[in-house]
């Protein structure tokens, strides 16, 4: 809860905390009687101080029948809801749907997880969203994790991605295998609009041309095969600060991927290294020398390095630090 949108303190509610606050005849029930007199805005704000922090999209149970007719009576405590798409979910269908109905139009915030074909889903919110339910409709969406248990990454991309929300900001795709081939369905999209990125690429040359679909982009967390890159056109992105790579196959290649050779980035501040062998020493030094890009943090996970190599990094970047590899998930930085 954000205190500053709060109206605990204004005139009617305090005086409404104090007369709640006076001794009563319990044995009258009178503390009890009082509930069902409070404003609105106070059973409000008791609500959201008794809801669980780590499970807001989760049926409130277990609670008295006073206090459900109240939370009957608050159309938004029945806006975000967690709909899970599986194969038992014509089991669940008629309790979404009275849920969906006690929020009376009130705009919706949904958590979406689909196992299973999206239509039983779409049509269940059909009739609380206006036009077809896409994904470009859920205006309020900043924040995009896209989670596949298949291995249809072409229709996932074309379902999930292809056309963004115009106010989403950070998107996780790394369950995904985005190739350059795949990136022509988004190339009218809103990827413009992303600031933050994670995704794994089948070949180096995607990650250019995501940098050109993404010029807001600030931070880019990229999984990659790192087979040498082909398309050699310099690309500039002056707006990335943070930049995390991953090798998650072939690590102990030599041969040099050729990325920082296409790569303009004048601005960046972070960059941390994971799983890529023997580091392209030349070809960094060249990229730093070049955009004279002074790196606040560089980091290094499982890449090999020579000491003289350590030392030339440690005198050049304020932060340099080689750390330990993890067994719990050794491709992520």
């Amino acid at each position: 809860m954000q205190t500053s949108n709060s109206n605990i303190d204004s005139p009617p509610i305090s005086a409404s905390i104090g007369e709640l606050q006076q001794p009563s005849d319990t044995s009258f029930g009178g503390s009890s009687l009082r509930i069902p007199r409070l404003p609105a805005e106070i059973l409000s704000e008791i609500f959201l101080h008794s809801l669980s922090d780590d499970l807001p999209f989760s049926p409130t149970q277990r609670i008295c029948r006073q206090w459900r007719e109240v939370a009957l009576g608050l159309p938004w405590l029945w806006t975000q809801l967690q709909l899970i798409a599986d194969d038992d979910l014509r089991e669940r269908v008629l309790a979404y749907d009275l849920w969906l109905k006690r929020s009376r139009g009130c705009p919706l915030l949904l958590k979406l997880e689909c196992y299973t074909d999206f239509s039983e889903a779409r049509s269940l919110l059909q009739p609380y969203i206006q036009g077809p339910v896409m994904m470009e409709d859920f205006h309020g969406l900043k924040e995009l994790i896209v989670r596949t248990h298949g291995h249809d990454s072409k229709r996932a991309i074309e379902c999930s991605i292809s056309k963004l929300p115009c106010n989403l900001r950070k998107m996780d795709l790394l369950d995904l295998w985005v190739s350059c081939n795949q990136l022509d369905f988004v190339a009218n999209s809103r990827w413009a609009h992303l600031t933050h990125l994670e995704v794994r690429v089948n070949g180096l040359d995607a990650f250019p041309r995501i940098l050109r679909l993404c010029p807001n982009l600030s931070s880019v967390t990229i999984l990659s095969i790192f087979h040498p890159i082909k398309n050699q056109e310099p690309v500039m992105h002056t707006n990335l600060r943070c930049l995390y790579m991953c090798a998650n196959l072939y690590p102990n290649l030599d041969r040099k991927p050729g990325l920082f050779k296409v790569l303009m980035l004048p601005n960046l501040c972070v960059l941390q290294a994971a799983h890529m062998g023997r580091w392209p020493q030349e070809e960094f030094q060249a990229f730093l020398t070049r955009l004279k890009c002074s790196l606040e943090r560089l980091a290094f996970r499982g890449v090999s390095l020579t000491d003289q190599q350590r030392e030339e990094y440690a005198a050049l970047v304020p932060c340099f630090e080689i750390m330990k590899t993890t067994t719990a998930d050794p491709l992520r930085l």
